[in-house]
């Protein structure tokens, strides 16, 4: 059997160790882009505040492909697949035939399409390239200016003005991250950023990004303010790389559909990952799913399906947590959605919110306080019907006593191998 894998991010690194671990000696050959296989980009924010070392990016061994029997081609660009002669065409002409193909090319950055979108100094969070970029110019940098106040912008606010920089955040919508939290979070999340010195601005819009010398100075917003600032960040969301399976009968819409077993419309083709438009366990709506907990599990069914096996990927639906400011935050599920039966507390170190519908959890947000997390993913997952008194901090002391995690480890239908 001939894998291929094309994507070296956890989607196709996990999958890779799914299949080594079926199948002992087929060939597993891996390409990418970049010049690395394993880089998280969930540690770029991380590395640019100074938490981690450069090395930290990588969550696997530098030899990682060696023990497990990988071919790696690095620096190679996919420009097509040939479903009907099984054949994956590389940049310069090269063709690879393969047996399992998997399609893990993730995702990249939006741009806005502005004046000044191209201007030294505007940039993204996703590439290595892009932390080096930042962390050359801290020594000169005054003013900072983010783009979107998502998961990644708010990350990495907190980690510049740690650095002593300026950063204000700038948000179209009139709340932060509208997918993950409601209105009251926001606020909240709004004032603890202003207590720490980063401005956030709700319901503005970036009309051009201004220039010196082929250099970002400043930006112009819709009321027509000029804002100084010698780096501006755009994190206003992602989009699927997908341009290079145009014609190639693979099915395209908002990325590429597959079943649950990470099966695409094609046999012998899968997908996983950014790229992969998923059923939300929940709504069972169609969704990418791109996140890193999201891409791991599906990189692992992918892998496991394509060496012989037949795994269901299950309890798929969006999750979110980090450190802002030094305050815990956690979101899943439909969190920014106010339809259903809402339990709400809120304190001045914390807000927690949890939505019903029909007495089961369908999201929740929590800040501050995120002991109850592991029991509510449970909860989400088992499909438990709850009343607003299992929620009360009275009942919470009952559910840290549940073990450590519980419902952390998500996404595989049981029986669960061993991973």
């Amino acid at each position: 059997m001939r894998y291929v894998i094309i994507g070296g991010g956890p989607a196709g690194v996990f999958a890779a160790e799914a299949i080594r671990r079926r199948d002992f000696a087929s060939p597993i050959l891996l390409v990418t882009e970049e010049g690395e296989v394993a880089r998280s980009p969930v540690m770029l924010t991380h590395w640019i505040g100074g938490e981690v070392s450069r090395e930290a990016i990588r969550f696997r061994d530098p030899s990682w492909d060696k023990m497990n029997r990988v071919d790696l081609r690095l620096c190679r660009k996919a420009v097509a697949v040939e479903t009907s002669s099984q054949k994956l065409i590389l940049e310069k002409g090269e063709t690879i035939p393969y047996d399992r193909l998997l399609i893990a090319t993730g995702s990249s950055p939006i741009s806005l399409p502005i004046p000044g979108a191209r201007l030294k100094g505007v940039q993204a969070i996703r590439q290595v390239s892009d932390g080096e970029a930042i962390l050359g110019a801290i020594p000169t940098l005054r003013q900072a200016i983010i783009i979107g106040g998502g998961f990644i912008g708010l990350k990495i606010a907190g980690h510049l003005k740690e650095r002593g920089i300026e950063v204000s955040i700038l948000e179209k919508e009139n709340r932060l991250a509208p997918r993950m939290f409601d209105a009251q979070a926001s606020l909240f999340l709004v004032d603890l950023l202003g207590r720490k010195g980063v401005r956030v601005e709700t319901g503005v819009g970036v009309e051009e990004i201004l220039g010196k010398a082929d250099r970002v100075c400043a930006v112009r917003v819709r009321d027509g303010r000029i804002l100084p600032a010698q780096t501006v960040i755009q994190s206003v969301g992602v989009k699927p790389n997908t341009a290079f399976l145009t014609g190639s009968g693979i099915v395209l819409e908002m990325g590429i559909p597959v079943n649950p077993f990470m099966e695409t419309n094609i046999p012998g083709v899968y997908a996983a990952g950014d790229v992969a438009v998923t059923s939300d366990s929940i709504t069972g709506e169609k969704i990418n799913n791109a996140t890193w907990p999201a891409a791991s599990r599906q990189g692992t069914v992918a892998g496991m399906n394509m060496a012989g096996g037949r795994v269901s990927s299950v309890h798929n639906l969006p999750l979110n947590a980090f450190q802002l400011a030094g305050i815990p935050v956690m979101a899943a599920g439909n969190s920014g959605e106010t339809d259903g039966e809402v339990f709400r507390e809120e304190g001045a170190d914390f807000y927690r919110k949890v939505l019903l519908r029909d007495g089961r959890v369908t999201g929740f947000i929590l800040i501050g306080k995120v002991s109850q997390a592991g029991v509510l993913l449970a909860s989400m997952k088992k499909k438990e019907i709850l009343s607003k008194a299992d929620l009360t901090q009275e009942s919470s002391l009952r559910l840290k006593q549940l073990p450590p995690g519980l419902g952390y480890r998500h996404g595989l239908l049981f029986p669960e191998p061993k991973i």
